[in-house]
């Protein structure tokens, strides 16, 4: 235990000997240009040698040739070790460090960066490129969110604009091909579990009275009002209230039986009477999806044409009131 304690010792003090001596000089060294380290090399490995050579010829001549064979020698065995040094002490170590940075990038990692000094007037050329290469992963970061924010905004104009291509603009509710999609879905759905499905088809009736006698914009404002009634009256984000077309709406009621439906039915048609203009009134026809083996797209057409000739056959009756139709039983208004 104590050679252990003793040799960590050796080591921790031979760690901050290096952060104390040795380190300072190679960071002051690294810091240089690439030009000042080859005119540094070429001072070690041409203008050196030759002064040497120099000082035999005039001291000691004889060894001249030695000398000379000596360090042809020792040049071709360390050629390749020293070149490897060169290279690494030129630009090696840099490139490499350049690599992982780039290598970082084309991984998606945009927030690195080279942890670099504080900049000054003059710097070597590889610490330019290497703030260059930071403010380039800085604009691409920057892009990049910029990017994403654009996109995001896209995917809710698109998904803003497909709900305004379903909904009717005058009512907000959904429109014939919106209610068609929701329609499919629901008998789906209602088709593979057995779950009750009912529509109410309704038909303002004498509507034209009311555009002709009170004008255009107050049979908008009772379509308005009518979609309003329709929306507070169902459950919404289950059910599926909708404009089919000109003064003809309806609700899809989601797990709701005809008894449920009739209810609802009332309660639409008594809230009408309180905003209704002139003599106009509602027919609501209703009807709930029978399950057949002709499969559930057939079975959901069926269902619309059967509300709606029970809102038909209500306004035969003469309107103001609600058409059960039931396969079982045969027609019945009520």
């Amino acid at each position: 235990m104590p050679d252990a304690a003793m040799t960590m010792k050796n080591i921790r003090l031979a760690g901050r000997l290096y952060d104390l001596l040795i380190r300072p000089v190679m960071d002051f060294v690294y810091g240089w240009s690439i030009t000042t380290k080859v005119r540094l090399l070429l001072i070690a490995l041409v203008v050196l040698p030759s002064i040497g050579g120099l000082i035999l010829l005039e001291s000691r001549p004889n060894d001249l040739q030695t000398y000379f064979i000596v360090a042809l020698i020792g040049t071709l065995v360390l050629l390749a070790p020293l070149s490897n040094f060169i290279a690494d002490y030129l630009v090696m170590r840099d490139l490499r460090e350049v690599e992982r940075f780039c290598l970082k990038l084309k991984g998606g990692n945009y927030h690195v960066t080279f942890d670099l000094p504080q900049q000054v007037d003059e710097e070597r050329d590889i610490l330019v490129l290497k703030r260059n290469l930071n403010w380039m992963a800085h604009v691409i970061s920057r892009r990049e969110m910029q990017l994403e924010t654009e996109l995001a905004k896209t995917h809710k104009d698109r998904e803003r604009f497909a709900d305004m291509s379903l909904r009717d603009q005058l009512t907000g509710l959904y429109n014939r091909r919106g209610m068609e999609e929701r329609l499919a879905v629901l008998g789906h759905e209602a088709w593979a579990v057995d779950r009750p499905l009912t529509m109410l088809f309704l038909d303002a009736d004498k509507f034209k009275e009311v555009n002709d006698t009170y004008g255009h914009q107050a049979g908008d404002e009772l379509l308005q009002n009518l979609g309003a009634i329709i929306r507070t009256n169902v459950r919404e984000g289950i059910d599926v209230p909708f404009r089919y077309g000109g003064d003809e709406f309806g609700v899809l009621l989601v797990g709701n039986d005809l008894e449920h439906a009739e209810r609802v039915a009332r309660r639409i048609l008594r809230a009408y009477e309180e905003v209704r203009i002139g003599q106009s009134s509602l027919s609501i026809g209703i009807a709930m999806m029978t399950k057949t083996d002709n499969g559930y797209l057939q079975d959901t057409r069926q269902l619309l044409s059967d509300a709606d000739q029970a809102a038909y056959a209500a306004k035969r009756a003469g309107g103001n009131r609600v058409h059960l139709h039931t396969p079982t039983e045969g027609p019945k208004t009520i």
